[in-house]
């Protein structure tokens, strides 16, 4: 039987978790990479360059590297990534995620394999995360797939690289019985990704479905989801009030 954490262990992880969102900010504000720029240009540091803050209060540069660990991303995020063995960044993660862990809007277009996944994926974390997001703030980000099958995909995704984070999340698609056991733990997921019909039937027929505290969009293959004819139904979404 485990025993329960003491109070000191728990006050001691919280202190820890703040010094790291801390140390993190710090790192994004002082490398920020210029906007519109292509961090790809950027010819990578030495694979031997240190990483993280100097003696001296600066910091690794993090736009233009190669490798997650280069990059300003919480323990939790690079343990889930080492586990799966995600080592070297593709270029489209290369030139979104120093953008996204800003917090910028990111506009994104790449062939399929490219790794489009895990450049959003990792930024959903990692803003959660510094924002301390807790099972109780309900949901922090919506993802939105074209089909069941990608939905999946992505859910699948997020449970393996997300699995040392505590936050709770759904798969919302279409075709599943248990529509009425979402009605009732909907409000109480952190992540959901979902199918554009499922979202808005959930936000039509769910008694208090409340999305206003919403910290990330995630519009997957939003071409694919215009073309599929719901574009109504996005525009629905996205007018309702955060």
């Amino acid at each position: 039987m485990r025993r329960p954490k003491s109070k000191d262990f728990r006050k001691q992880q919280r202190v820890s978790e703040e010094n790291e969102i801390k140390l993190l900010d710090s790192w994004i504000q002082n490398q920020l990479p210029e906007r519109g720029s292509n961090p790809i240009s950027l010819p990578p540091l030495p694979k031997n360059a240190p990483v993280g803050r100097f003696d001296d209060n600066t910091f690794s540069r993090y736009a233009g590297e190669a490798r997650f660990e280069q990059l300003p991303l919480s323990k939790k995020t690079k343990d889930g990534l080492r586990e799966v063995k995600f080592v070297t960044m593709t270029d489209i993660q290369r030139a979104s995620l120093p953008h996204a862990l800003c917090v910028r809007d990111i506009l994104g277009a790449s062939k399929t394999g490219s790794g489009k996944t895990l450049a959003f994926i990792i930024p959903v974390l990692e803003k959660l995360r510094r924002e301390r997001w807790g099972l109780e703030d309900g949901v922090g980000s919506i993802i939105i797939s074209p089909t069941r099958e990608l939905a999946g995909q992505l859910f699948d995704v997020l449970k393996s690289i997300g699995k040392y984070h505590n936050f709770s999340a759904g798969l919302l698609i279409g075709g599943r019985k248990d529509v009425d056991m979402e009605k009732e733990r909907v409000n109480e997921l952190n992540i959901l990704i979902c199918t554009p019909d499922r979202l808005l039937q959930h936000m039509d027929e769910t008694p208090n479905f409340d999305c206003s505290q919403m910290q990330v969009l995630v519009l997957d293959e939003a071409d694919r989801i215009l073309d599929s004819g719901f574009k109504k139904e996005l525009n629905v979404f996205i007018s309702q009030p955060m």
